[in-house]
Order: structure tokens, then C-alpha cells, then sequence
């Protein structure tokens, strides 16, 4: 459960700037939006919708969260990945650029962040939260060294395993673009101990990060093998009036050649071997047949329509639907609630080839299904029509804008003071909010395109001949 994420001096963020999930305590509806932050009388909220003109740094939170992920999971190899500072200050240039998460595990509160420059890791620290205080579990300088908090015995007297490690790591050198968490990462996971765990997972498995137009590549599969899931997915896609009423799959088998063998070996696990040839994007995958390995079986997905009649008419495949029913489907998954664990499914642009309807009935879905369950969606949109008090707390919108010196800044709705009966859309478009494009004269672009504006005038003057 995300508490709060923190950047500084990354792409369009100069000053430090905070996404804080907590909610505020002077709003007394949507209760059922609020998760309780153990042993506080605080609460997060489940939902985080981020409106802002074009270039205003709405997705560039998306992709700090997703570098900062990304630098924990997948170590030094993504060193590619020197951060790109704040440009539009040259002081900022030689500064590192800074990551931070407040997020919950079971019933604690960590804080782990990180600071990273061009010549690699600054400093990195991870901490529990007690009470107002937080105690230090481990904190690296500059020069790769790690210490160990002293208290991370008694902190956590019921996991000696995560100490022993942590003190074994910290008498080892360490390379300067690899984070201490992503060498404990590196580690198996029965040597790190129910916490250590537990915080690594939730870094780098329960916070989702999805790109615009972003494709599940475990959809097939997961349409294929988990039933629940292929029923809740049909019942979604038919509420929702894309004329699908059920997913089936054609399945075809066929002589296996010799070369294809060892792509399939490559590419999949060693009892199946599953794999698509055609990208995440697609509707069709191929794998060895398990009873027969000198068969290959192709399973396309195919979606059934009814007539008029209600029978089923129409049979297509999948990649033969809309860009918008596509989309759809590939989040489902992300979506779809998994017993027994936390979710943060961080969406850029939702409204990405979807209808306006069809985001609100999404936003709708996420948030009063699973009442109590630590699930949390953030999106950025410019879908207008999710501005709604009907649909979301006031704790749950943000305005993203850039200040006078090119700065991204984060604002709450609510330090607009909105009033309860506000139609916050109307507010928002008539820009009692900010975050709105500021367009200049645009008429006199005409000239540009060989013709002029009287013309036009001229024409509208005129009276409609019989």
C-alpha cells in the first residue's frame, strides 16, 4: 500500500515534489475509498487521478516511479539509466536525482529511497516507521559503504534471517551504480527473511507500473489457464457493451521443426515451452504439445458476438477488435483482484483509445470493488469526465503544471477549497483549477496553410441557396 512518492531533480522535476496518498480528514464521503494505515487514525486513499495540460510532467511521474523500480529490479544492468536531472537549471546538472517510497507491508510503514548521480548510488536507506519516529534498517554513503541499524534486532525480533544478511552484505564491496536492496534482490529468497521479502516484493511485484497502450504479456495465458479469471474477464468485456459475450480459443497442432525447438526451449518454461511468436500484442501463441514434443500446438483467441436473436453469430479474432477493446482486456489483468495480496497498478493515460464512459465505469469498478482490500490505482488522464465527486473523493485528484521555471509542481484538489456541490469538470475546463493548456491566437495560422480567415467569414455570412 503506497503511502507517499517522493522525486526531486528528475526530468521536469526540479524542487522536491510529493504524491501523498493520505487521506484528508475533513471529508466525510466515500468512506469505503479509505484503507486504514495500521496503528494510526490516519487512512490512504484507494485512488489517485492526475489531470494536466500536455508536457506538464504527468507522465514524467510515471516515469520516476517506473526508473526508481526499475534501478531496484533490475540492478546495475539498467545503468543504461544514468538519471536525466532537471534541465532547465544548470546547478541541477552536477545535484543527484532523488527517489523516495512510504508504502506499507503487512502492518509496517517503510521508507526506502535512494539518491543517484552520473558517477552512480549517492546514498541509500531504508527505515521502519514507530510511532512519529523512523528507525534506520540500513543506510549507505557515497563510498558504498552500508551500516546496519543498531536496533534492527529488536525491531524485528521474529526475523533474525534479514539481520544475518544485512550484515553479511554490508561487509562486502559493492559497485557504485548497484542499490544495496537490488544486491540483496540478487539473493535467494529464503536468505532474506519475511521482511526483507516482503519490502522487495512490494518494490518491485505489487507496484505496477503500466506505460500508455500497455500490453499484458501473461493475458493469453492467464485467459487460457485460469477460469475465474476468463469468466470475469467475458462478464466485464459484455457489461461494458463491446459486443463480446465469450472468449474461446482455437486451438491447432502441427509437426514441430527441428529449429523451432530450441526457440521454444529459450523462450519458455521447461515443462511447456510457451511462446508467441507475434509480440504481447497479439491473439495467437504456440507451444510444444506436452503429451507429444514433436507437436507444436498454435491457440488463437477468438471472441464470439450474438445477432439479433441472441445467438452467437459472429466469430472474430481478437486482434481483429478495436484498439479500444484491446486495450480494455490487457489491463483486466492488472485489474482483476488476486487473493491475499497488495496492488498498486499506476496506469499512464488511461484514456488512451478508450471511450469516456468506458474510463469512468473502469474508475468506477476499481474503487468500490473489494471494499478494504489494500488495492490502489493511479492514473494520469485528461479525461474530464472523471472529474465527477460522484465517482471520487476530492482527496483523490491532483493538478500537475509547470511553474515559471519550467518546474512540475503537484497541487490537492482540495487546496482549492472545492465545496461538496461543485461540478468540479465545469470548474476544472473553465480553469478554476490551473493545470489547463494556455492557447494563444490561433486564427492567424491559416495564412500558413495558403488560405485566410475572411474567406471563411465570408462565407458564413452568406444565406443556404434553396
Amino acid at each position: 500500500m503506497l503511502i507517499s512518492f517522493s522525486v526531486s531533480n528528475f526530468r521536469s522535476f526540479g524542487e522536491e515534489v510529493t504524491l501523498d496518498m493520505v487521506a484528508s480528514t475533513k471529508l466525510p464521503d466515500h468512506a469505503d475509498h479509505l484503507i486504514e494505515i495500521d496503528g494510526t487514525d490516519k487512512h490512504v486513499v484507494r485512488t489517485a487521478l492526475l489531470y494536466g495540460p500536455n508536457a506538464s510532467g504527468k507522465s514524467n511521474l510515471i516515469k520516476a516511479m517506473d526508473y526508481a523500480q526499475s534501478l531496484i529490479w533490475k540492478g546495475s544492468q539498467n545503468l543504461f539509466a544514468t538519471p536525466e536531472p532537471f534541465r532547465f537549471d544548470s546547478m541541477t546538472a552536477s545535484k543527484p536525482s532523488s527517489f523516495e517510497f512510504r508504502f506499507m507491508v503487512g502492518n509496517e510503514i517503510f521508507t526506502y529511497g535512494f539518491d543517484v548521480g552520473r558517477r552512480g548510488i549517492e546514498s541509500e536507506w531504508l527505515c521502519s516507521l514507530r510511532g512519529s519516529r523512523e528507525k534506520i534498517i540500513f543506510e549507505r554513503n557515497a563510498k558504498g559503504l552500508t551500516e546496519v541499524g543498531e536496533g534492527v534486532k529488536s525491531l524485528f525480533p521474529d526475523d533474525e534471517e534479514m539481520y544475518r544478511t544485512l550484515s553479511v552484505l554490508s561487509q562486502l564491496p559493492i559497485r557504485p551504480s548497484q542499490l544495496f536492496l537490488s544486491r540483496a534482490n540478487s539473493l535467494p529468497v529464503e536468505s532474506l527473511g519475511s521482511t526483507l521479502r516482503g519490502i522487495i516484493e512490494w518494490l518491485t511485484e505489487d507496484l505496477i507500473i503500466l506505460e500508455a497502450d500497455v500490453r499484458a504479456c501473461n493475458m493469453l495465458e492467464r485467459l487460457y489457464s485460469d477460469d475465474l479469471f476468463k469468466r470475469f474477464a467475458e462478464s466485464f468485456l459484455c457489461n461494458v457493451d463491446t459486443g463480446i459475450c465469450e472468449l474461446v480459443f482455437h486451438e491447432q497442432s502441427r509437426d514441430c521443426r527441428d529449429h523451432e525447438r530450441e526457440v521454444f526451449q529459450y523462450h519458455g518454461d521447461e515443462n511447456h515451452y510457451p511462446y508467441s511468436r507475434f509480440g504481447c500484442s497479439g491473439d495467437t501463441d504456440e507451444r510444444i504439445d506436452p503429451s507429444d514434443p514433436t507437436k507444436v500446438i498454435t491457440r488463437q483467441l477468438m471472441t464470439h458476438h450474438r445477432g439479433s436473436d441472441g445467438d452467437i453469430r459472429f466469430a472474430l479474432p481478437f486482434s481483429e477488435e478495436s484498439d479500444g477493446t484491446q486495450q480494455l482486456l490487457h489491463y483486466l489483468p492488472y485489474l482483476h483482484p488476486q487473493q491475499g495480496r497488495s496492488r498498486v497498478v499506476v496506469i499512464d493515460e488511461l484514456d488512451r483509445s478508450l471511450h469516456p464512459k468506458l474510463c469512468w465505469e473502469l474508475v468506477n469498478f476499481f474503487t468500490k470493488s473489494c471494499p478494504g482490500v489494500r488495492r490502489q490505482m493511479i492514473v494520469t488522464t485528461h479525461e474530464a469526465h472523471l472529474l465527477d465527486q460522484d465517482l471520487l473523493r476530492r482527496d483523490e485528484y491532483w493538478m500537475v503544471e509547470k511553474d515559471g521555471t519550467g518546474q512540475s509542481r503537484l497541487t490537492p484538489l482540495t487546496d482549492f477549497n472545492v465545496r461538496k456541490d461543485l461540478n468540479l469538470r465545469k470548474g476544472y475546463l473553465q480553469g478554476r483549477f490551473d493545470a489547463l493548456p494556455i492557447i494563444g491566437d490561433i486564427s492567424s495560422l491559416a495564412s500558413w496553410l495558403g488560405c485566410t480567415t475572411e474567406g471563411v467569414k465570408e462565407d458564413a455570412q452568406k444565406e443556404p441557396s434553396a
